[in-house]
């Protein structure tokens, strides 16, 4: 059984190499051209593993079917020699629009094995270990942002409160963990330029236990580019663009936070070979390097917090955010909802952005979240303003097949005793 393999994997050369990619399951020809250029990026570098950051398999995850995962990872991947190797895998949102049990109990599956069992899943939160020639030993802690984040299908497929083992497990793992490096890696972004921005949960959450426990870096994706920030000794790396497109930007970073932004196709990658400094690689769709930077390994600050908790930025300079602040989650009622890609009224948690299939209705999506639908807009962009708003769709139309691609579903949905679940 490949999820019976042990979680320590020693690295054989003098450095530890990880390529990391996210977004990437796009079946289209950018999905191909962008894994031909991972291929060449692998033949140079022979990493020790490949770490898929989420969104492996667009628009909706695996949908219950592995044949589904082998044409549009093995089928496209592993026909490069170079990218046969260990592929260590984390969800992203799109994963979760099905069950994403799926993806996880594809690495036991005959067509996994079939393929030289390189998909690597044992579970959605894990650990891998590597250590080099020298002995420099690195933890790698890679997690569910989804399920941290909450998700209707997610309650449904899991419902014995995964977010809660999955951060006493982080907790426990962080803590006991004695190597010279600690390294994070999930699917969405502490902060970020792109479009989706700050997660707040993540930020409120994530961000401080990282930074108790001494671990400077952490790699996500969700957004559709390749980004560095370092905030407070804290260095935050966006490998988003494997196949998707990149969107507008929200500029969501504390001011002056932002080293790299590149909008194009492309991979990351993290080289470590002593127990002093690290080496992060932007690489460009082709596979050739675009900058590389080095990061000190050196505990965080602890505190990070640099913007007000209300909607507005602070009045202080060195306390703001680049662009404007995220509204933050509220409650709709009772119920805080899931599966929510942002929150868009201050005053309350009803209007969100959400984050489901684009054929699901705004009823569809209230209702998951077991409470009523008052309306439901297609927003261009992305984005929440009204003057963003090119439809008023109501609670049973979905977005338009014609709609944008960057194009999003807003629903207001009717906290209990403010909407009938039902019409």
């Amino acid at each position: 059984s490949l999820a019976a393999l042990p979680l320590a994997a020693l690295a054989a050369g003098s450095c530890v190499e990880l390529l990391v990619i996210g977004d990437y399951g796009t079946r289209d020809a950018r999905q191909a051209e962008i894994a031909a250029g991972l291929a060449r990026g692998a033949e140079q570098v022979q990493p020790d593993a490949i770490a898929a950051v989420g969104d492996n398999i667009y628009g909706e995850g695996a949908e219950g079917d592995h044949r589904v995962i082998a044409a549009w990872w093995a089928g496209v991947y592993l026909q490069h020699e170079s990218l046969r190797r260990p592929w260590n895998v984390i969800t992203g949102n799109h994963d979760w629009y099905t069950d994403a049990r799926t993806e996880r109990s594809f690495t036991d599956h005959p067509l996994n094995a079939d393929a030289g069992g390189w998909w690597r899943m044992t579970d959605f939160w894990y650990k891998r270990t590597y250590n080099t020639s020298s002995g420099v030993s690195v933890d790698m802690f890679f997690i569910d942002t989804a399920i941290w984040k909450g998700s209707t299908v997610v309650d449904q497929a899991l419902p014995d409160d995964p977010k809660a083992r999955q951060l006493q497990w982080l907790k426990d793992g962080l803590q006991a963990s004695g190597a010279a490096w600690k390294v994070v890696l999930g699917h969405h972004p502490v902060y970020s330029a792109g479009a989706h921005g700050i997660t707040q949960c993540l930020l409120d959450e994530l961000d401080p236990l990282l930074r108790k426990h001494g671990v400077p870096l952490y790699f996500a994706g969700h957004d559709h580019s390749k980004q560095y920030i370092r905030h407070r000794r804290m260095h935050y790396f966006i490998s988003g663009a494997g196949g998707a497109v990149a969107r507008g930007r929200s500029n969501q970073y504390p001011l002056f936070s932002l080293k790299e932004y590149w909008p194009d196709g492309g991979f990351l990658g993290l080289r470590i070979c002593n127990k002093d400094e690290a080496t992060v690689t932007i690489y460009g769709s082709g596979g050739s390097a675009q900058v590389e930077t080095s990061v000190p390994n050196a505990p965080p600050y602890t505190a990070a917090r640099h913007w007000n908790a209300g909607a507005a930025a602070t009045a202080t300079a060195s306390e703001a955010l680049a662009g404007p602040a995220p509204v933050r989650p509220a409650p709709c009622g009772r119920a805080l909802l899931k599966s929510v890609d942002r929150f868009c009224a201050a005053s309350n948690g009803c209007k969100v952005l959400a984050d489901q299939p684009a054929d699901r209705t705004c009823r569809k999506f209230c209702e998951a979240n077991r409470v009523g639908c008052s309306s439901g807009w297609a927003q261009a962009g992305g984005v929440c303003q009204e003057n963003a708003t090119v439809a008023t769709l109501g609670c049973d139309d979905p977005l338009p097949a014609a709609a944008d691609a960057e194009a999003a579903l807003m629903c207001e949905c009717a906290a209990p005793g403010l909407g009938p679940l039902y019409p």
